[in-house]
């Protein structure tokens, strides 16, 4: 009879278990949005889209440009980073736009020691962007 005890036991504690988990997934579901289902829900978050740029920043002679500050914003996110020593760099944002429709363009700023600032307006879906950067004493 022990063995039998455990088994019940086991098979009622995975019962109560698969019970609570269902309750607290209707009650996060009713909070979310009516319109969505419980599956459409988590489909459309697993193919939600991050935004992600990534190239590298030069001098106008083409020489790779370590260090370089490069910041992108749209709406109320700033997202930066600085360039690696061969000019690289990833800007990624911390949380995918799920809830929200992607913006149509992004400001990039790039600042660097000894060359003049630039700034670009690039359309959201860009995810490749090398920039070059023209030196302070430049005159056009």
């Amino acid at each position: 009879m022990g063995p039998l005890r455990y088994l019940a036991f086991g098979a009622g504690g995975v019962a109560v278990a698969s019970l609570v988990f269902v309750v607290l997934s209707f009650i996060v579901s009713a909070n979310y949005e009516a319109a969505t289902g419980y599956f459409e829900r988590w489909i459309i978050r697993a193919t939600c889209e991050q935004y992600e740029v990534q190239g590298t920043v030069r001098s106008a002679v083409g020489a790779p440009i370590p260090y370089a500050v490069i910041e992108v914003a749209y709406r109320d996110e700033r997202l930066s980073t600085r360039s690696n020593t061969d000019g690289s760099y990833v800007v990624r944002a911390a949380e995918p736009e799920c809830d929200r429709v992607a913006p149509a363009n992004v400001t990039v700023l790039v600042v660097a020691e000894g060359f003049r600032p630039k700034r670009q307006t690039v359309p959201f879906s860009t995810a490749s962007l090398d920039l070059t950067l023209d030196s302070q004493d430049f005159r056009p």
